[in-house]
């Protein structure tokens, strides 16, 4: 096998990484609030100075009351929360490396009073596609390379494709 294919850079749509090594996302709940802090971004930062070409985020829930209810999960919404995201994503660039953000709703998967899954009212899946939509704009302005849709592991999106 030829390792060396790791360590070369790739073009994703015009985003060109300086190697083919992605962090893949990892809910860590060090975000207290939904706020990442100064040590969300020094765990970030870390990453990109250790060579890390693309880096996807630990889930972020999007603006929507039912996206998940871990207080220290981090939102991808509120003023507080998208400074801390711009200094993430400040950092990730000042070492050199590209950051996407995992925008997630967990549906039922929350076990919690007022979760919502995919037999929900189409109100309430159109108003969940536009906090999807909000999330990616904010992750947008706060400077990601891009963003991905957390749709397995039994979570919301996951949920349209079960017979349950």
């Amino acid at each position: 096998m030829k390792l060396d294919a790791l360590f070369t850079p790739f073009v994703l749509r015009g985003l060109t990484l300086s190697n083919r090594i992605v962090m893949a996302p990892m809910t860590r709940s060090f975000s207290p609030a939904g706020v990442p802090g100064a040590n969300v971004a020094a765990y970030y930062r870390r990453r990109a100075e250790g060579g890390v070409g693309l880096i996807v985020t630990e889930g972020t829930y999007i603006p929507h009351h039912a996206a998940g209810f871990d207080p220290k999960v981090p939102h991808m919404y509120g003023e507080d929360a998208l400074a801390g995201w711009r200094r993430v994503v400040a950092d990730v660039h000042a070492a050199g490396g590209k950051i996407f953000s995992q925008l997630w709703h967990v549906g039922t998967q929350g076990d919690h009073a007022g979760a919502v899954g995919a037999s929900a009212s189409v109100a309430e899946i159109a108003a969940i596609v536009q906090a999807f939509g909000a999330a990616a704009r904010n992750a947008q302005d706060c400077g990601f390379d891009g963003v991905e849709i957390h749709g397995a592991h039994g979570y919301l999106v996951d949920q349209f494709f079960w017979d349950r």
